[in-house]
Parts: C-alpha cells; structure tokens; sequence
C-alpha cells in the first residue's frame, strides 16, 4: 500500500510539474539553448512516468481491463518516446524533433491524474451544486492564464480583458474585448476552442468520464451527482449517458465542420489549413453556442455576409446544441422503438417484447417552445427589419435565411450576420426577450431556459383559468416545478438589474439600451453586442465577467451550493399552521 502511494503520488507531482514546463515551453519564446535543455528534461520526465506507470500497472494487475487499458495507453506513449530517443541518439540526431510526443505524454498524464483527483474531491462532503460552481472557477482561472502567456497573443493582453475573454470561452458567451482573430495567435485561438468545448459541455463531463476510465469505478454519491448535471434519466444508465453525450458531441461537431468546409471557397478564406481551421473553430462554437469567431466582423464579415448555405449550418449546429442532449436521446430512443415495433409486426413476431415509444412531457415543452419561439422570432425579423438590415439582402431566399438565422443566433448563440447596432428599436426589445429566455435544460446554452420560461407561463395560465393544478398532455406539472421556474426568473431579472445599474454608474456615458442589450447578452450567455464592450472600463468588464459566470451556472444553482454547503439545514419533520396573504 505504501509503495502504491509512492508511486500515485510520484506521477501527480511529475505530471504537474511536467505540465508546467509544457506550458513554458509552448507559452513563451525559447531560444536554441532553452529548447535543448528541454529536451533533455522531456527524456528525464518520459523515464520518470515510464517506471511509476510501469509500477503502477504492476502493482495493480486486478484492476478491471477497461482501467488497465487506459493506463496501457500513457504507459506505451511515454515508452514509444523514449524507444525513439535511442533510435535518433543512435544516429547522432538530438531528438529535439522528437519531443512533441513527450508533450503529448505530459498533457495527457496531467489530464488524466487531475481527473482521478477531482473525480475523487466529488466523492467528498461539498455540496453538488458548489462542486459545479468550483469547475468553473478553476477552469476560467487556468484559461485566463493561458491567454496570459506570450505565445497566446500578438501585442499581449491585460489581466483583465484575459479573465474576461476566458470567462466568455468557458460560460459560452462570444462577448469579446479583442479580435479574435488578430490579436490572438493560433495557440491562442486553439486554447480558446479548448476553453469553448470544455465550457460547453462542463468540465465534469470530462472529468468524471475520464476519472471514472482510469479509476474503474464509482460512488452512489457520484452517479447521483453526475445524474442531476447531466439530467439523466435515471441513476443506472448515468455512464452510458455520459459516454453518450461525448461521441454525440464530437460527432456533430465533426460533420458541423466538414459542412462548413464544403461551404467555404478558396477566395473566401485562403489557404487549405485556414479553411480547415476555420471550419472546425466555428463548428465547435456554434454548438456549444459560444459564438466566437475568427472574422473580425464576425459571419458579417464580407467574404461570409452572404454565404448562406454557412448560416444554415452554423445555425442549424446551435439549436440542436442549445436544444439539449436528452431531448436528441429521447427522439432516437422513441424512433428505434418505433422501428423495432413495426418491424416484429411486420415479421409477426408474437413473442417479440413491445416497448411502447414515448415522447416525455418534458422533451415535448421543450420542443414545441423552442419551435414558437423560431417561428416568432423569424416572422418578427422579417417584418421588423425587411427595410433596414435586410435591405442589402436581395433576394427572398437571402432575406429569409437571415431572418431564420436572427431568430436562432440570440438564444445564447451570439454569432451575428448583420449589425447588430444598426436594427431598430422594436427588434432589439425582442432580441432582450430571447436572449433572457436562451436555450433548452441540459444544453451547451445559457438563459433562464425554455423549459423555465414555458412553467412560467403555465403558472400564470392556470392562475387565470383558476385550476389548481398545471395540466399539459394529461400530466401533471408538479408545484417544485413551478417554484423553481419561479425563483429562477426573479433571481435571472435581479441578477440582470444589478449588472445594467452598475455599468451604467461606472460608464455614464453610454446609453440605456445598449448597456441592458450587453447585460442581457451576457447573463443569457448570448454574446451579441451593440458595439460598446472593447469600450468598457475595467470595472465595467468585471461587472460583465460576474454577470456571465452568474448565468452560466444558474445564480439558483450558485446560492443553492453557498446557503447550503455552509448551514446544511435537514428538512423538519413538522410543519406550521398556514396564515392567508393577501396578494391583490
């Protein structure tokens, strides 16, 4: 047990340290000198994880394989790199172009044991919800450092504007204080498109998929956890689920960019690897509804402004990102059970177990939500705007997409075809609208949600029918429901109040309506603007940067981890005698 210890401790020291030196050396601007000596320690770190992986695999032999295979994969890595540091040494190279594999090795180790050990902090006496915060923190602060270094940028960055753009990649917000696509460098961008995947689908959805590879097992407590951040059906197929959301994730994001690619011509975009580049940036922003782009006008940027067959990729990405993974996994499993029931009756199979396809009541609110709110959003674009942005829009089709793609981009998307400062009052009031309402539950998006925003309106409709229950779909809305949309509501208007107001004292001289825009775009995790957040004093940028992460991980979710990790107040056994409150 002793020598077990030695060694789990020995590869968490070494992968920390070998990932400092990683990020040195991918970070910042080395001379020949430098790069040899770290050379040299890549081969002293690569020995180093070699023998403890060695010892661990061997001192763990009972471990199921799937754990055994997973620790195989960092073991053979580092033993290929030192296998083919002999072989150029031999020959009387310097294997200094070798060691992108003991890079490789010292980011994945690192990964890899961070994993098991946040995994295992899960396991612990904090509060779910305070875990969920704390993942976020963690990983805002590391990739404000990351945008800190000097390879990450090509004028440098401020402390500031680093925490900001960071917590926009993380929270998948899009507000940007720079240029993307000029000030950062393509190490900065890759970090960004990093921060953007990891934020959009939670860093516990790594590290509980990885912790629980390379530990080969769980808590009740964990799955519990794990099953309410992902909103898992049940407790039992929680991994199935997980592994689920990932390939899916990766899948779409896969031929969301190959679509663009096909999209894009050589006079838009020079240059294979750019176009490649840029396909794979936007498809991953445009899922996870982060809205970063590389253009500096963003898809308004001319080569782009009127390619429309990328609009409709790119807006067709951010709703089945922002529609929620359970509602996808919900329809495949109705059509796979429809398909098995037609094909028994089809072959007779009297035997054959039916399994009924259903359609939750929960996936059906989302849907029919999200559907009213395009089709609202579309019509009221194209009325509103047919003789101011979409003017230069010629053709019906033109104008159409466009509107179709301004109705879909401010439910937390934040990628703009048009400019966005130019639309008309009455637009921009309903832009508020759907910016505050966002995307769906358990979705790559922000806002107060869908399913949040329909209960509130139920709630309202059966206090003006006078029923004393919420029906829909004969099923019934239970009261927790309503009370949690509730309180979801006001806490996501005082949360958006105190930002406007304090924008407004520390930048007096901006309008109304651009501050509350850029308010709202930043709690609904939106990231469109009217044009004024590079103009934003620090402060202001602070105030902004709270704002996101406030509605990123729900302000209820936030005071639920605080209030409760510190009182931890059981539920009493007894209840008071009710007393009427006259409310009108």
């Amino acid at each position: 047990m002793a020598f077990g210890r030695l060694i789990d401790r020995t590869l968490l020291w070494s992968s920390a340290i070998g990932f400092g030196i990683l990020i040195f050396d991918l970070g910042f601007r080395q001379n020949q000198a430098i790069q040899a000596n770290l050379s040299f320690f890549y081969v002293g770190y690569s020995v180093i994880a070699f023998l403890a992986l060695s010892g661990r695999i061997f001192m763990k032999k009972t471990e199921r394989p799937f754990r055994r295979l997973a620790h195989y994969i960092t073991w053979g890595m580092a033993l290929l790199f030192l296998l083919a540091e002999i072989a150029i040494s031999t020959k009387g190279g310097t294997g200094a172009s070798n060691i992108v594999f003991a890079q490789w090795l010292a980011g994945i180790l690192f990964f890899t044991e961070f994993s098991e050990r946040l995994f295992a902090l899960q396991q612990q006496l904090l509060h779910p919800a305070l875990i969920f915060v704390i993942s976020f923190v963690l990983l805002i602060l590391a990739g404000a450092l990351l945008l800190l270094l000097p390879e990450s940028t090509n004028h440098g960055i401020s402390w500031v504007d680093a925490l900001f753009t960071s917590t926009s990649a993380v929270c998948v917000t899009g507000l940007a204080v720079v240029d993307t696509g000029k000030e950062f460098t393509r190490f900065g961008q890759i970090i960004l498109l990093l921060l953007i995947q990891a934020g959009g689908l939670g860093i516990l959805t790594f590290t509980n998929l990885f912790g629980f590879i390379f530990r080969g097992k769980t808590s009740f407590q964990n799955q519990l956890m794990l099953k309410d951040f992902i909103n898992a059906e049940n407790i039992g197929n929680t991994f199935r689920t997980l592994i689920k959301i990932v390939l899916f994730t990766l899948g779409v994001e896969a031929i969301g960019a190959i679509l663009v690619f096909m999209q894009i011509e050589e006079h838009q975009i020079a240059g294979t690897g750019e176009r490649v580049f840029f396909a794979i940036f936007h498809s991953v922003s445009a899922f996870c509804n982060a809205g970063f782009s590389t253009l500096t006008n963003g898809l308004y940027e001319l080569p782009i402004r009127f390619e429309y067959g990328v609009h409709l990729v790119i807006a067709f990405l951010i709703i089945i990102g922002g529609i929620g993974y359970i509602i996808v996994f919900n329809y495949s499993t109705y059509f796979k059970n429809w398909i098995i029931a037609r094909y028994n009756r089809l072959m007779k199979k009297k035997n054959a177990g039916y399994r009924r396809p259903i359609i939750s009541l929960n996936t059906k609110i989302v849907v029919y939500t999200t559907i009213i709110l395009l089709v609202f959003g579309t019509v009221a674009y194209f009325i509103l705007e047919y003789d101011n942005t979409l003017k230069e829009h010629t053709t019906l089709w033109g104008k159409f997409v466009t509107s179709f793609f301004g109705s879909v981009t401010p439910r937390t998307a934040g990628f703009n075809t048009v400019n966005i400062g130019a639309m008309t009052p009455a637009m921009l009031l309903i832009y508020l609208l759907l910016m505050w309402i966002g995307a769906s539950p358990g979705s790559t998006g922000g806002g107060i949600k869908t399913s949040t925003f329909a209960v509130g309106s139920l709630n309202i409709w059966q206090q003006i029918t006078g029923r004393s229950r919420m029906e829909l779909w004969w099923k019934e809305i239970p009261p927790v429901a309503a009370r949690r949309a509730f309180g979801i509501i006001s806490l996501s208007l005082i949360a958006v109040g105190f930002s406007v107001f304090f924008v407004t004292i520390f930048d007096p001289k901006l309008d109304l309506l651009p501050v509350a825009f850029e308010c709202f775009s930043a709690y609904g995790t939106v990231g469109l603007s009217m044009g004024i957040t590079p103009t934003l004093t620090d402060t202001s940028k602070i105030i902004l940067t709270i704002t996101m992460f406030v509605g990123r991980v729900s302000f209820l979710t936030l005071l639920i981890g605080i209030i409760q990790q510190i009182f931890r107040q059981k539920q009493k056994p007894y209840r008071f005698p009710e007393e009427e409150i006259f409310i009108t």
